[in-house]
């Protein structure tokens, strides 16, 4: 099995070099021609950066090649009569053929037309994508020299960031200054211990809790028979940050019959609270009802009395002979019935 490695087209490296902005520069630019370009890139070669490889054939496409060779050698004689005989045919295809396009209209020209450039542009994304996924057996080449054209160069450079490279050295120096514990100062000694001490604590604490929690919900469960699940510090032993590991503190899960039982209890009491603020209304609208009329009643008495005793006895009269099933009552006597 080999490496992967990174490589890239001489021509292409060469291309984007005189696309540069360093070829751009009004004075003293570095590439001016191609030939400039291919020296700069010999130079980079042999300064170890790439190096020339390759390409080796596969033995697949060997085997391909030498069964194309053989069917062709083979098949020659039959391809010269198939040859004529489709001659025969193709002419009867292309009068048919002429005959439907004569028939064609210019929309379906049209449409032809666009589905051929749709077709081609697919064909083009398609070979693009398998230039970009094809991978190439690579082999280093005897000449080492940097050539314009279709060579393949592998890069060899592979710098380390200097961000790795600092962190590296910190452990040096940590690792450095852990074997010198003993030469620290007496007062450095006893805060780095007590300083490792808290932190062996806290990783106790956190170890305990994590087993506590478990011993509790299996105790709370057996007690209500499955029907309560209780969680301390649900988010202890989750992957989440530093401080949402402890929050919530607590929780509390009832089982579904429960749950459902809850509910259907909620929506009673709302249903009866409902129920009664309507009977609340209906009193209080027809309280109202009955004070209003009764303070038109007292207007009526004050203000438009009666002027004379005949009239009244007229009035009564009148209703009588009318026949209703009602008396007409004066506010006194309400006031002495409610009194009463």
């Amino acid at each position: 099995m080999g490496m992967t490695v990174k490589c890239f087209i001489a021509s292409d490296a060469v291309d984007k070099l005189l696309d540069s902005k360093w070829a751009k520069m009004k004075e003293e630019s570095l590439f001016t021609t191609r030939s400039s370009c291919v020296k700069y890139c010999d130079r980079l070669l042999h300064k170890g950066l790439f190096h020339r490889a390759a390409k080796v054939e596969r033995k697949k496409e060997q085997r391909k090649k030498k069964a194309k060779d053989e069917e062709e050698d083979t098949g020659a004689d039959e391809e010269k009569d198939k040859k004529a005989k489709k001659k025969g045919k193709k002419e009867k295809q292309t009068e048919k053929e002429d005959e439907k396009k004569k028939t064609k209209t210019k929309e379906e020209k049209k449409e032809d037309r666009e589905k051929e450039v749709e077709k081609k542009e697919e064909d083009k994304k398609e070979s693009e994508k398998k230039k970009k996924e094809r991978k190439l057996k690579l082999q280093m080449h005897d000449d080492q020299f940097f050539l314009d054209g279709d060579e393949v160069f592998v890069w060899i450079y592979d710098p380390t960031p200097m961000s790795s490279f600092i962190l590296g050295l910190l452990v040096v120096l940590g690792a450095i200054g852990v074997c010198l514990f003993p030469l620290w100062p007496p007062e450095v000694r006893i805060g780095v211990y007590y300083v490792s001490l808290t932190a062996a604590s806290f990783i106790g604490v956190i170890l305990v809790l994590a087993v506590v929690k478990y011993i509790l919900f299996g105790f709370v469960w057996l007690l209500t028979f499955s029907k309560c699940s209780f969680w301390l510090l649900p988010n202890l032993t989750e992957d989440v940050g530093f401080l949402d590991s402890f929050r919530p503190i607590y929780t509390i899960e009832f089982s579904t019959s429960k749950a459902k039982e809850k509910q259907k209890e909620k929506a009673e009491k709302n249903t009866s609270k409902e129920k009664e603020e309507k009977i609340l209304k209906s009193e209080t609208e027809t309280v109202d009802t009955i004070t209003a009329e009764t303070e038109s009643e007292k207007s009526k008495g004050e203000g438009g009395g009666y002027k004379n005793g005949e009239d009244q006895e007229s009035e009564t009269g009148s209703e009588q002979s009318k026949g209703n099933d009602f008396e007409v009552i004066s506010t006194e006597d309400v006031q002495n019935g409610d009194q009463s």
